[in-house]
């Protein structure tokens, strides 16, 4: 009888799990277990190239990002886009550290800050935005927040410091020039605002990898992904390196201050 219950119970639920995965499956995706992950080990640096951190934004425990939006989702995007800067900035002369090693790999908010506070000379996440209009915007901190994320053990953080504050603004301008260069007549440049415009930033008073930051720190909402161009235009490999160009761009003009 506890054979046949347990054989019951196990094709009940069966499908189900079945089903959760298809809603979030995209045609030709590997799905992967989203796990908190630990901090990877980062070994000590021997080359003299600037370092620039690369965070794929989600999944994280606020948001998975695998919600469909026009034919993709943005954790997709923030990956693909991502490698392809990783690729670009390594010609133009950059190491880069990635925040995660695959697409779908979980890392909180907090541990990508110091992921990247591991010898990198600036950060910039990557995001898209699910707002009315069109267009790409920056994100700094521009005042210190207090981390406050249900029960977390690090609740009442404060950060980040003036300086990085300072240094973050002066990362979005340049990278805002940057970008408006190369995606000139593309996309629209929507502004540079403080993280304090953004629901969490309002909340916290800066968003958690800028409370969390030690070095210029800079969150980029490539597009919206809600508009049906601007998702057309980053689901295309050609969209999504001109993108990776457009960063770049703005990074190599930062550094060379």
């Amino acid at each position: 009888m506890k054979r046949f219950l347990f054989t019951v119970l196990t094709a009940l639920a069966l499908p189900s799990l079945a089903g959760a995965a298809a809603l979030e499956q995209l045609p030709g995706e590997t799905v992967l277990a989203s796990i908190p992950a630990p901090i990877p080990a980062i070994p000590a640096r021997q080359s003299a190239r600037p370092l620039v951190c690369v965070d794929p934004g989600h999944p994280n425990t606020f948001n998975d990002g695998f919600a469909p939006v026009n034919g993709t989702n943005e954790t997709r995007i923030n990956w693909q886009v991502a490698l392809r800067l990783e690729s670009v900035l390594k010609e133009k002369g950059f190491d880069v550290l990635l925040t995660r090693q695959a697409e779908r790999e979980f890392v909180e908010n907090k541990d990508r800050a110091r992921i990247c506070n591991n010898g990198a000379v600036l950060a910039v996440h990557l995001h898209c935005e699910s707002t009315p209009g069109t267009g790409f915007a920056l994100y700094y901190p521009d005042r210190q927040g207090t981390h406050d994320y249900k029960d977390d053990p690090e609740n009442g953080f404060k950060g980040p410091s003036v300086q990085v504050q300072e240094t973050s603004r002066a990362l979005a301008m340049v990278l805002a020039n940057g970008m408006s260069g190369t995606l000139s007549g593309v996309l629209k440049n929507k502004g540079v605002y403080g993280d304090s415009r953004t629901a969490v930033g309002s909340s916290q008073g800066a968003l958690t990898f800028s409370i969390f930051s030690n070095i210029p720190t800079v969150t980029i909402e490539m597009v919206v992904l809600t508009n049906k161009k601007d998702a057309a235009f980053i689901k295309a490999e050609a969209g999504q390196q001109q993108m990776a160009q457009a960063i770049a761009a703005g990074i190599v003009s930062y550094t060379a201050r």
